[in-house]
């Protein structure tokens, strides 16, 4: 599945659990601000892209916590193993043009 998310500034998903689900989150515009139940938090910027593989179980909010509009795209994919160890990472990659 992939959606297209759309938040207005200060907008967004409080947190919200998921289990057994791979998903991976692209800035298409904007600032995307995520916490999440194993500590984690950052802010991503237009071309960033973050994972989170949910396995056993997490909780997480994703917000736009500025005063300008935020898109993202959210792929989620069905996990080769159930109930595998939560985890999250923001790899150094961008994609897209520069920063505008």
């Amino acid at each position: 599945m992939v959606n297209d998310d759309r938040f207005d500034p200060h907008g967004g998903f409080g947190m919200h659990p998921h289990d057994n689900m791979e998903i991976i989150s692209y800035v298409v515009d904007g600032q995307l601000t995520h916490r999440d139940s194993l500590g984690n938090g950052s802010r991503l910027e237009r071309g960033d892209v973050q994972y989170m593989s949910a396995g056993s179980g997490i909780m997480h909010s994703e917000y736009n916590d500025t005063n300008e509009p935020l898109r993202f795209l959210q792929i989620w994919i069905l996990p080769d193993e159930k109930n595998a160890e939560p985890n999250y990472g923001r790899p150094p990659l961008r994609l897209g043009g520069p920063r505008g």
